[in-house]
Parts: C-alpha cells; structure tokens; sequence
C-alpha cells in the first residue's frame, strides 16, 4: 500500500506549464482546515499529484493524505469500512463496474448537500445517471473520467504484415468482421504471434458498457451483429489466432510489449497503462481507432469519487472533489498526466490541444480525437448489481461452447443460462431495492 503526504511542493512541473495561459486567478480560502484522507488505486494517485498546485493554490491548509493500493484491495477495504462504520478515507475512488452497487448506500454521503446539482449539465447523462440513486433523490458519487473505447494496434506488425496503420485506413479495413478476419491471418503466426489475447474478446466488446439488462431487469443478449460476432470469434478460436489468455494476465502483458499479442480493445485509460506499465519503450509501435466491424460508440468503465457518510471532514473532501473533477483545470492537469479521459465536458473546450493534437507515443496519431468523438455519442444504459458476474461468463460460457464446438447461437444461450443461473439471488437483491426505491413495477 501507498501512503503519501502531498504538498504543493510536490505537484509536477508539467502542471504549472499545462496551465499557463488558462488557469483563471485563483482566491485562496483559507477558512478549511484540516487534513483528509483519499483512497484509491494507482494511476489515481499520480493524476491526483498532477492537480495539486492548483488545489493547494485554492486551499492552503487543507492537507491531503494518499492511500493507494490495488483496485481490488482498496475495494475490498472500503466495502469493509463502510459496513463497519468507521476506517475507510475522506474520499474515495470507486471504479465505474461496481457504481450500481453504491448509488443506494446510504453509507455514503449525499452530495446534494453540497449543491452537486449545479454541474449536471457539465457531466454527459450516461455516466452522471449512474451515480443517482434509484428513486432519484440521492446522489452518492461523482464522476471523475470516462472509458470511451478504442481498439489498440502494433503499427510495426501491421507495416510488416502489408497492412495499413493510419486510423482511417484500419477501421476501413476492419469495416466488417470479414476484414477482421482478414486482418487476423496476415497478422498471426499460431504459437508464435497472435490477433488478440483471447477470442472472446470481440464479443464482450458488444457489451462492455455493462448493459446486460433493460429497466424490467430482462437480460438482454441479442442485439445487431452478435451472432455475426460470435461466428468471428469462433474463427480466431480455431484457427489459432488467440493466445486464449486474460488481456490483463503477466504474459498478455509481455506479449503487447514484444509485439506478439497484435491488438487488444479498452477504454481510453488504456493509453496510459501503455505508456507507464506495459509497454514504456513502446513509442511509435502502437496506434488507436474506433472498434472495428461497425460496432457502436461505447464506453469501458471510468471512475467515480465518493465521500464516506463516516468521515468527519466532509467539508473539505468535498472541496477537494470539487476542484479536482469540476475545474477544467485539475481534469486536464489529470488528463495529461495518465490518460483519464475527464468526464467534466468543459475541459475538452480549455485545453484542445490535448485532445486533438497528435501523440507521440502513438507515433504522431491522435486517439484522443477519436477518444473525444466516442464520448460524445456513449448513450445512456441501464447498470445494475448483476454486470459484473454477467461479464465473467461472456469468457468463460464462450470458452465452454467453443471447446464444446457449439455454433453462435449455442453459445449465445449458453451463456443466458449460465448468467441468469449465477445472477438469480443478486437480481432478488435488485428487485427489492428497486421496491424500496418505489420505482419497481411487477
């Protein structure tokens, strides 16, 4: 675990030269004092380090406190503290798949107290919905970015491959799951190099925004493509074309690195992981587009920022929030620093040389222009406590089938079955909060 104390002598040099000529005279209050707590998992606290001249600036007696660790641990951690009543920070990080699970709680504060309303129309409805409580009159969270998502490419094996490598050119290519397919033999030496790490892939991306089901909580998995999809995945399957391992797994991570895992899809923040973890020598090998074969704008998780109905500093981590995730300022600050795409719409509109102009590590291209355009078409979907077991069994329902040599719609029912099997005592729990909220209709 992490623990910093962080003073504005510690913020980076690159904030101060990121806000030149745009950070607007700033009136220190220095009626809060106190010290707070944050919690989360890195990159958070590095992007938290980014905007902190400017928050010191604002408040210069309020001190804050990083504790991070790793997005499961800290889960865990906080999940304890708030049942207990007592350990968990001022303010914390909470990842976008596990939002439908604390929107209700009243174990954390609402920020309505704090006039939170005022900055709804600056957040896009998809993900400032998903932190409102299901009778509509709480919210608990706030959004801090998004994962509007993109596909990522070796450009060096593409060139070898005979392949283009500008962003149009690819998504061109990949036009129709044909063209994936196409794109997936040039690149694939079976044993040796492969399309993508698993070949399930492809098919969760039709439904990485987490929306299983609709408002009456009826699982929703046929929609335009999917089988289409599935009878893709199947090919790769077969003909070699997947390592057929976790995407987040050590040696999926090498093979990104050594150009022998080809392409693999995530939200913007992915960028960053690139850039700091898996692959820093990766400069001018890796590009970025839209999802291939036509599929829709989306968004892949992002964060929110909670504070603890415990804390006895809610004053000021609500200061701390406020500036970090409602001032274009601190959102681009972050944004520069690790790739958290802001979900606070005005920051686009400050600084647009970060999100038009060309990357270097991406060799010149510009994936948070394409990042930019996704956002602003992600619509809104209903999230509920079911998604994050429903999407465990896109892989492994699409792991059995195919080893069970299943066809497309086979597999689609195997995996009806394995969800609403493994979800039915959480989707009890979801009908009775939705009664409690008054908002279910048998």
């Amino acid at each position: 675990m992490k623990k910093r104390i962080l003073t504005a002598t510690l913020a980076l040099a690159m904030t101060a030269s990121l806000l030149s000529g745009s950070m607007m005279t700033v009136s220190a209050n220095e009626e809060l004092e106190g010290t707070i707590e944050v919690g989360g998992w890195p990159s958070g606290d590095d992007a938290f380090e980014a905007a902190l001249e400017g928050f010191n600036e604002k408040y210069p007696n309020i001190e804050v406190e990083l504790v991070f660790t790793d997005t499961t641990a800290h889960h865990q951690s906080l999940q304890t503290s708030l049942a207990a009543g007592s350990g968990a920070p001022d303010v914390a990080m909470v990842e976008g798949a596990y939002i439908a699970q604390y929107r209700n709680s009243t174990a954390l504060a609402d920020l309505n107290q704090f006039g939170v309303d005022k900055y709804k129309d600056d957040f896009g409805a998809f993900k400032w919905d998903q932190a409102v409580s299901d009778d509509g009159t709480r919210m608990v969270a706030l959004p801090w970015d998004l994962g509007p998502t993109l596909y990522y490419y070796r450009t060096d094996i593409f060139e070898e491959c005979g392949l283009p490598t500008d962003p149009a050119e690819v998504t061109e290519l990949m036009s129709t799951w044909d063209g994936v397919l196409k794109v997936a033999e040039a690149v694939s030496i079976p044993g040796e190099r492969w399309f993508l790490p698993s070949a399930a892939y492809p098919y969760q991306w039709m439904f990485i925004n987490r929306d299983y089901y609709d408002e009456k909580l009826n699982l929703k998995l046929e929609r335009d493509g999917d089988l289409e999809c599935l009878d893709a995945c199947l090919k790769i399957r077969e003909n070699g074309w997947d390592m057929n391992v976790d995407m987040w797994s050590a040696e999926a991570y090498a093979a990104y690195a050594q150009g022998t895992c080809v392409s693999v899809a995530a939200g913007s923040w992915f960028s960053g992981f690139l850039k700091t973890d898996i692959d820093p020598d990766g400069a001018g090998h890796w590009g970025a587009t839209a999802l291939p074969a036509g599929m829709p704008s989306t968004n892949w998780g992002g964060s929110f920022l909670v504070i603890p109905e415990q804390s006895e500093n809610k004053e000021l981590a609500w200061a701390f929030i406020e500036y970090m995730l409602c001032t274009a300022e601190a959102q681009n600050a972050m944004f520069a620093a690790v790739d958290y795409f802001p979900a606070y719409e005005p920051a686009w509109e400050v600084a647009p040389e970060l999100y038009t102009d060309g990357d270097p590590y991406f060799g010149g291209q510009a994936p948070n222009s394409i990042a930019t355009e996704i956002a602003a078409s992600v619509p809104t979907v209903f999230n509920t406590i079911m998604d994050v077991t429903a999407e465990g069994y896109l892989y492994s329902s699409f792991n059995a089938g195919a080893e069970a040599g299943e066809t497309p719609e086979q597999i689609r029912d195997r995996l009806g079955n394995d969800i609403e099997a493994a979800c039915a005592e959480l989707k009890a729990q979801q009908i009775q909060t939705l009664k409690d909220a008054g908002v279910w209709e048998e």
